[in-house]
């Protein structure tokens, strides 16, 4: 079994091959989602020429192609070690020809994540599917997961630590699989996590604390992070539904000369309404900053289950040292009219 390199396809990821003018170049894709195996036939094949004596080598961004078999429906919350659906990601096995003599094969497996500007175009592999930092979770329901990729190369284990006492530790073993920022014997007191892929240093902590909140609704925002998986953001504190209405209006020609004073002359047609709703954090770490950034970059936000898009388009980025209280408001709007017109 080929070691797959774990790539983002909201990003480009170029394969090259180099040779002289006028040689022929072709890629061929081959694509699938566990557990599924590799297809017999490529999926895509791609070609092109060597332009000329100064350009001499070619360069394929096979993203688009593999984003195609990356889906995000739903998510579904955890209270255990759990295989990732295997539609959130795909496997790719790219062959590079020169003059239709193979040259190389690349074994890819490919999330829907991107990387920033200063990542540059090949994002390097990474140990999970979630920034470090401390979060904030709700002490009521299932908490969110953490999703990571185990390359298969050594034993990875996730270590809870609660934070008042107790250690648990779990061994990872699904190849793409997610588990609890909160582990069951932690939920009344929180804990600290630690993933570690067994290589020797290569780790990833987080704090997660839990919040209990007696006044307002608490609002459950899952949306796909950077790193193209679920992630969990709890809005905690007072949020605001609004309604926009919607209409056509036409002036009405009466079917005989009358004079009513009942009969609409301005008629209202297609009215349909759309609901936003206004969301806010509570008081938060400063390392929310990032959390907010993937949150208005993600193509995929669900509030309590229920599709929705950000109406928000900027937010400022806070930090400690100037403001020393931190509460983000995000405006979302729902992604369907509220009167049912789909056949």
């Amino acid at each position: 079994m080929p070691t797959y390199t774990p790539i983002f396809t909201r990003s480009p990821r170029f394969v090259q091959q180099a040779g002289t003018a006028g040689q022929e170049t072709k890629v061929e894709l081959y694509l699938w989602n566990s557990p599924s195996s590799e297809p017999a036939s490529p999926t895509y094949t791609l070609t092109k020429p060597i332009p000329s004596t100064v350009v001499t080598t070619c360069s394929y961004d096979i993203s688009p192609y593999c984003r195609e078999y990356i889906s995000h429906s739903s998510y579904t919350e955890v209270t255990s070690l759990t295989a990732s659906p295997v539609g959130e990601y795909c496997y790719c096995t790219a062959k590079v020809y020169l003059d239709a003599v193979l040259q190389t094969t690349y074994s890819f497996i490919c999330f829907d994540g991107f990387g920033y500007f200063g990542d540059s175009y090949n994002p390097s592999p990474f140990t999970s599917f979630l920034t470090e930092g401390t979060y904030q979770v709700s002490d009521t329901g299932n908490s969110g997961g953490i999703y990571y990729f185990n390359d298969g190369t050594n034993t990875w284990t996730a270590t809870y630590t609660g934070l008042v006492s107790g250690t648990t530790a779990v061994t990872l073993t699904h190849t793409v699989g997610y588990i609890p920022y909160v582990h069951s014997s932690y939920t009344s007191q929180g804990n600290t996590l630690v993933i570690d892929d067994g290589a020797g240093g290569n780790s990833a902590s987080y704090r997660f604390e839990v919040v209990c909140e007696p006044r307002y609704t608490v609002i459950d925002c899952d949306f796909v992070n950077r790193f193209g998986h679920w992630q969990r953001l709890v809005f905690f504190k007072a949020s605001q539904v609004n309604m926009e209405m919607t209409n056509t209006e036409y002036y009405l020609m009466p079917d005989t000369v009358n004079y009513s004073l009942t009969e609409n002359r301005k008629q209202v047609f297609n009215v349909n309404a759309i609901e936003s709703i206004k969301c806010n954090t509570g008081w938060v770490d400063e390392g929310y900053s990032e959390v907010m950034k993937e949150l208005m970059l993600s193509e995929k936000v669900l509030l309590d289950g229920v599709p929705v898009k950000l109406r928000t388009k900027s937010t400022k980025l806070y930090k400690h040292i100037n403001d020393k209280l931190i509460n983000y408001e995000v405006e979302f709007e729902y992604s369907h009219e509220m009167l049912n017109y789909i056949i």
